[in-house]
């Protein structure tokens, strides 16, 4: 299955997910992305971007070496979940409408960035 293919998958499993992206936190790129309209490169590297400050600010604030694999940003209008496996520089953002549950996108979100980091 290819990088594309796993993300669509994700995509259409969430009844009110917009976009599934992965990124590399390190080169500030999103790589590959499923959504299900027109999306411009400027969302994606502003998503990048998000993500990026967002796991810089978790390692600084982390206890002891400790830091956050998981982000959870909410506008009036989406959510938007970031992911990344053991503190490695790739990520798996996904924007959902409110309604979709973040706990259930967290735990199919790094369901897919586990498989997709182990076929990596």
């Amino acid at each position: 299955m290819t990088l594309a293919d796993r993300l669509e998958m994700l995509r259409s499993s969430l009844s009110n997910c917009q976009l599934v992206a992965f990124g590399d936190a390190e080169a500030r790129l999103i790589l590959k992305a499923a959504h299900a309209t027109s999306m411009p490169r400027e969302t994606l590297d502003h998503l990048c971007e998000e993500a990026t400050t967002c796991f810089a600010t978790a390692d600084m604030m982390g206890a002891q070496g400790a830091s956050a694999n998981e982000a959870l940003v909410l506008t009036e209008r989406e959510s938007r979940v970031y992911l990344r496996a053991n503190n490695r520089t790739d990520f798996l953002c996904v924007v959902s409408a409110l309604s979709e549950d973040p706990d259930a996108v967290t735990e199919q979100g790094l369901r897919a960035l586990h498989e997709i980091a182990g076929a990596a």
